[in-house]
């Protein structure tokens, strides 16, 4: 299709793991350039860091160290809106890439410039929770958003659901986008040693609207009265304001586990219980499948085309449904499960994740079109 090289600045330094508000774009960030590394397509690969990622970027790969965005809130907006800009141009690279999907509206990219779009969270908070973010950022990831779809040359996104989104959004605004290619995310298979599993179920737990927390907490414990589940419920994440925990036997609450100890626990539980009502992908059902537990999860758009037949969905408005859910997972065979985990790791993987990348970068650089994305 095109035979000149590609040479790639990969921008990760606005993203601190300790401060960051979605654990699973950091987790793609960090697979994405572990895998570019090895893509022979790639003749130049550099990457824009700060120093919380020592020790975690592939070894042999050009990095250019910058703490601006890693210092504070002025330090994330300078950089977003103009020194990534002049960072990538420093490389001399010709494309760079903003994995979190957020484009400055300030001045143009001197660059090629792609980016991966997650997900269209600001559009669903406009219309379902206006209230819930301050005016202030609202109105910075709208804006970033547009940067993002009118400056980049082509757009990557993790699911069809989100590709269908951002195409639906520009078609209302009288834009025409770039082309837009879902790439999806990659996994791996845990090589961690089996763990012995207890009697105990993992819940997700969030503060933010989307996340239904206080509907989790509520029919969780509903369903613990009705079927007299007598096990442990490890809820894992921050509580809304003014959600209240339940005082019922078994329950205990973590705010935030490190990573490993994270899996560890989801790796001893029966099951994962994920309750959403957007998403740009939903990782959590597909890390508990490969961990050997059995997903629980709100049927949404992009839960049902990431888990496909794989996994026990449920209806946010139907407490019956849910109730039926849990009643499977907790009687879900091993063997089942180990089978899903197959499918998933066959439909989710990063060899099939940087091939739709790669060629959506040789194809918008030699500027060929790919199959047209879904309406």
């Amino acid at each position: 299709m095109n035979d000149r090289p590609i040479t790639l600045t990969c921008s990760l330094a606005d993203q601190v793991l300790s401060r960051a508000k979605s654990i699973g774009i950091f987790n793609l960030s960090m697979g994405m350039v572990a895998e570019l590394a090895r893509r022979p397509e790639i003749a130049k690969l550099t990457l824009l860091a700060n120093r919380t990622h020592a020790g975690q970027l592939p070894d042999g790969v050009e990095v250019s160290w910058d703490e601006t965005p890693a210092r504070g809130r002025l330090g994330r907006l300078w950089w977003d809106q103009w020194r990534v800009y002049s960072a990538a141009a420093a490389t001399g690279n010709d494309w760079l890439f903003l994995p979190k999907g957020f484009a400055s509206f300030a001045r143009r990219c001197p660059v090629r410039l792609t980016a991966c779009v997650a997900d269209t969270i600001h559009d669903f908070y406009r219309e379902h929770y206006p209230q819930a973010v301050s005016g202030f950022e609202q109105q910075y990831f709208v804006r970033s958003f547009w940067g993002t779809v009118e400056h980049a040359r082509v757009i990557f996104t993790i699911s069809d659901f989100t590709t269908g989104e951002v195409l639906r959004l520009a078609k209302a605004r009288g834009l025409t986008p770039p082309p837009v290619h879902t790439m999806g995310i990659g996994f791996i298979r845990p090589t961690t040693a089996p763990i012995s599993r207890n009697n105990r179920i993992v819940l997700i737990a969030a503060h933010c609207p989307r996340k239904r927390t206080d509907l989790a907490l509520e029919w969780t414990a509903r369903w613990q009265r009705d079927s007299g589940f007598t096990g442990e419920v490890d809820c894992v994440g921050l509580l809304p304001p003014g959600l209240g925990f339940p005082s019922r036997p078994g329950w205990r609450w973590h705010d935030r586990l490190p990573e490993l100890e994270h899996r560890q626990l989801i790796a001893r539980s029966k099951a994962l219980v994920f309750f959403t009502e957007y998403e740009g992908f939903g990782m959590p059902p597909v890390e508990a499948a490969l961990a050997g537990t059995c997903p629980v999860f709100s049927s949404i758009p992009a839960t049902r085309e990431v888990m496909g037949d794989c996994g026990c969905p449920f209806n946010n408005t139907d407490y019956e449904s849910f109730r039926a859910a849990m009643d499977s997972a907790l009687n879900c065979p091993p063997q089942q499960i180990a089978a899903w985990a197959d499918t998933l790791l066959a439909r989710h993987n990063w060899t099939r994740v940087l091939d739709r990348f790669v060629a959506g970068l040789q194809a918008a650089q030699a500027g060929t079109l790919l199959t047209p994305a879904r309406p």
